[in-house]
């Protein structure tokens, strides 16, 4: 071997892949020395061989790959490309800190894993082995410490984001539909960032006319002095809440919180009619966290519907059947991951203490795509005959429980149900839904944060 060829070290139990790694570091113009556990790799480190990067599987036989990292001194620790069969959100932070270049999940893109080889092996080529841009890709979570999870492709750069935004103090814009979990995010962001210790403030965004939100405003920023504010639904905020809030940020006094702003709608639609302050949004915009909607990562809903189960019956392993995990990927989910959890929990409930979510569990509209059932629209509001058994399936599992529910229970959650449905079909905006469909804004604002 060449003594100038950069050395790789790959960390991976698993041979087939080790050798095709190999080849690709070869192909990529370097030289692969091969470990298959967390304790062989760091037989081979303590020889003291300076390698240009270390390729490293977090699943390791013998230790978590992430845990055997942080065990090596800093100045022993070469640049690291991660490989990991689930992307974990905890684990896409740990890594930012840790120094991890990028994050490659299982089944492996090779091209874009020999793209980052080229940019390892022309840095050690310069005679910079060790000082290499951080670039980690991770994954995420939903309701709960654990729950952003998943290997979409449409998932990895949120995942990059987010730990992006954990490594920083700067503002962040977290965006999506209604459901995606953007306020967990903006949570998740705040507990894993620098100085997680901070007090907390979370604000709603307002708007609605008559609300004095300067002054809530004005509250929630001095409650959080010197930590961090959530902003919801930020888009809907008055001139003059806008206005203290690009002041305070450009102002950087240190008692001024740190901002994570969440936001359904486009911002820039409102930035180009003037109904948002451009200087705010491209300050806001500076750490951006853009939520794909679950219709765009549905190759997620396996691990997604095991969470959820796992999470809503602690208690027995419940799974869904292929068939039932069919009729999850048949539906569009409007209502993204909220409406998966629900549909969820209606599964568990249906199956009256079964450990198998079967097609026949789910609600019965997920087997009815809206366009089959606008194919002959009752002409006199009547409901759809398949919508009406899953909601006589429905009254029945909950008049069943004990007390059973009164009927302003029963009727709040069937309108919040159809708020939650209605509000993608007008982009996320209460406002319009409110005025197109002739409801008063603050009363349907009023339900959903109930909710």
């Amino acid at each position: 071997m060449s003594p100038h060829l950069p050395r790789f070290l790959i960390v991976e139990d698993e041979r087939p892949l080790a050798l095709a790694l190999a080849a690709t570091v070869r192909h990529a113009g370097g030289f692969a020395e091969m470990a298959p556990t967390a304790a062989q790799a760091r037989r081979l480190l303590d020889r003291g061989t300076c390698f240009a990067a270390m390729i490293l599987d977090i699943g390791l036989p013998d230790q978590n790959g992430l845990a055997f990292l942080q065990s090596l001194q800093a100045d022993r620790r070469p640049p690291v490309l991660v490989i990991t069969a689930h992307g974990e959100i905890d684990n896409a932070i740990t890594a930012r800190k840790l120094g991890v270049r990028e994050f490659f999940p299982k089944p492996l893109n090779f091209e874009a894993f020999n793209r980052a080889l080229e940019q390892l092996v022309e840095a050690f080529s310069d005679g910079h082995p060790r000082h290499l841009e951080i670039r980690p890709e991770g994954v995420s979570e939903f309701p709960g410490e654990n729950a952003f999870i998943g290997a979409a492709p449409s998932m990895r750069e949120v995942f990059q984001q987010i730990a992006h935004a954990c490594a920083s103090r700067e503002p962040v814009l977290i965006r999506g539909e209604t459901g995606t979990g953007k306020t967990h995010v903006a949570h998740l962001i705040r507990r894993h960032s620098q100085g997680a210790g901070d007090p907390l403030a979370v604000h709603l965004g307002g708007g609605d006319p008559g609300k004095d939100t300067g002054s809530s405003l004005a509250g929630a920023l001095d409650d959080a002095a010197g930590g961090t504010l959530i902003l919801e639904e930020i888009g809907a905020l008055t001139p003059e809440d806008q206005r203290t809030l690009v002041h305070g940020i450009e102002e950087g006094s240190e008692s001024f919180p740190r901002i994570l702003a969440t936001c359904t709608e486009a911002l820039r639609d409102k930035v180009d009619s003037g109904a948002f302050r451009s200087d705010l949004f491209y300050r806001l915009q500076v750490l951006e966290v853009r939520l794909p909607p679950l219709r765009d990562r549905r190759e997620d809903l396996p691990v997604l519907a095991a969470y959820f189960s796992g999470l809503l019956a602690p208690d027995r392993r419940v799974h869904t059947t292929e068939e039932g995990l069919k009729q999850l990927a048949s539906h569009s989910w409007p209502g993204n991951l909220r409406e998966l959890r629900n549909v969820v929990s209606y599964a568990i409930t249906a199956t009256a203490g079964g450990t198998r979510i079967e097609a026949t569990h789910l609600p019965g509209y997920l087997g009815n795509p809206p366009a089959t059932l606008s194919e002959n629209p009752p002409d006199t509001g009547e409901l759809p005959p398949d919508l009406l058994d899953a909601l006589g399936h429905w009254l029945d599992l909950r008049l069943a429980s004990a007390p059973p529910p009164t009927y302003r229970e029963l009727a709040d959650a069937l309108e919040v149900a159809l708020l939650q449905d209605l509000l993608p079909r007008f982009d996320g905006k209460l406002a319009r839904l409110a005025k197109e469909l002739q409801a008063n804004r603050g009363t349907l604002r009023k339900k959903l944060k109930d909710e």
